[in-house]
């Protein structure tokens, strides 16, 4: 197999990769596909189904930086191994569910799998690329989550019409057997357990602090990026009294088009565009495409176009953030580490996002309109952390 210093023909291996991420991102998507669905079944609350939707990043919200240093120190093919098959067996079990309560606790435990896999797959995508494709190579890893969320959320409302949402999850969860033989296919060579103290990774990285900045962007975007695309489906199907499919469908396009901008992030990266500026330009798209979707008195083809502003231009934010990983990480060791710390971060939002937006609506009489008393500073919050952290690159190139 190529050694790191003699990859450029690992593109295939890293669209394996990247594909097994594609399929963890299932696990996102599926809830959104299935809420009305859900709703309807089990009797949820509004808040019950916000609770589906964000309690699937519980744990990564209080571990996910634990997962980084265990994917570092056991090894990060191991690790994604272990949390396929943990989410293909919490999967089944939630397929299984009865009660709200018993679906929730199986998308902890679905959470469990996804972080796993998700904090070890982009250091394997940093091995196999060459320096020239690097940052092309994490902009495209940043395009794994809303592609296999917009996907899913595509199928699943033709799945669900066929076979239910119980064989939605269950078609998932087998289809990770493929995806396991895939990944160890692609993946390099494992090296050896690095022999760090855990306990001093988690202190290099909260002490780097372009690290804690990549976290902070990618924390108030997350929140703001589930709670809009998880909901749009919902509000088309209860608020404009369109069928679960075309609903699901509309849905999966908004979220899909996140990865025009995942790409372009990289590509633009690569050729001299500033990190901060595209922070800043997501920012000012996502402020407008959110009050364009969420103020009901618009007509729905606005809203939805102003869905697609937000997404597609939101995109290059969890592009540029993740092209920026090796750049911030204490040393090559502490890359999974970093990634757990920022996928920790994106967890804390789409815990809170979801949540606080379904909270915000049922309090306002199920207006969708109060979601931006959240929505907007939290795209205030995403422009002034990605200025910091332009200050903090700078202030590197001027030492280098």
């Amino acid at each position: 197999m190529s050694s790191p210093s003699d990859n450029t023909g690992q593109w295939p291996r890293i669209w394996a990769v990247f594909l097994t991420g594609v399929a963890a991102a299932f696990l996102v998507g599926k809830a959104p596909a299935a809420l009305p669905v859900l709703r309807s079944e089990l009797d949820l609350s509004l808040f019950q189904a916000g609770l589906v939707v964000s309690m699937f990043s519980l744990v990564a919200a209080v571990a996910g930086l634990f997962f980084g240093v265990l994917s570092d120190k056991w090894g990060q093919l191991r690790l994604a191994m272990v949390g396929l098959v943990l989410a293909a067996l919490a999967g089944a079990a939630g397929a299984l569910a009865d009660t709200g309560a018993t679906l929730i606790a199986s998308r902890v435990a679905e959470g469990v799998g996804f972080f796993m896999i998700s904090v070890s797959l982009p250091g394997l995508v940093l091995r196999l690329a060459d320096d020239r494709t690097r940052q092309t190579a994490m902009g495209l890893w940043g395009a794994y989550l809303p592609l296999g969320a917009g996907l899913i959320l595509l199928a699943g409302g033709i799945v669900i019409a066929n076979v239910g949402w119980r064989g939605l999850w269950l078609l998932i969860s087998a289809s990770y057997v493929v995806f396991f033989a895939a990944l160890v296919w692609a993946a390099p060579r494992q090296q050896g357990p690095a022999s760090s103290i855990g306990e001093r990774r988690v202190k290099a990285v909260m002490k780097t602090p372009g690290a804690v900045m990549l976290g902070a962007v990618f924390g108030a975007y997350s929140g703001q990026y589930m709670a809009v695309t998880s909901f749009v489906p919902l509000i088309l199907v209860e608020r404009a009294g369109w069928e679960l499919a075309p609903a699901a469908a509309a849905g999966a396009m908004i979220m899909v088009v996140n990865t025009t901008g995942n790409i372009a992030a990289g590509y633009m990266l690569d050729r001299g565009v500033r990190r901060q500026t595209l922070i800043l330009v997501a920012s000012a798209a996502m402020a407008c495409g959110a009050a364009t979707v969420m103020s009901a008195g618009l007509p729905v083809p606005l809203r939805i176009a102003g869905a697609v502003l937000f997404s597609s231009f939101g995109g290059m934010i969890p592009g540029s953030l993740f092209a920026g990983v090796a750049l911030h990480a204490p040393s090559r060791a502490h890359v999974s580490s970093v990634n757990g710390f920022m996928l920790q971060c994106v967890a804390i939002g789409q815990l809170i996002g979801p949540a606080v937006t379904t909270w915000l609506v049922s309090t306002g009489n199920g207006s969708w309109t109060m979601s931006l008393v959240y929505l907007l500073p939290m795209a205030a919050l995403t422009a002034l952390a990605g200025v910091v952290l332009g200050r903090i690159e700078r202030s590197q190139k001027a030492h280098a």
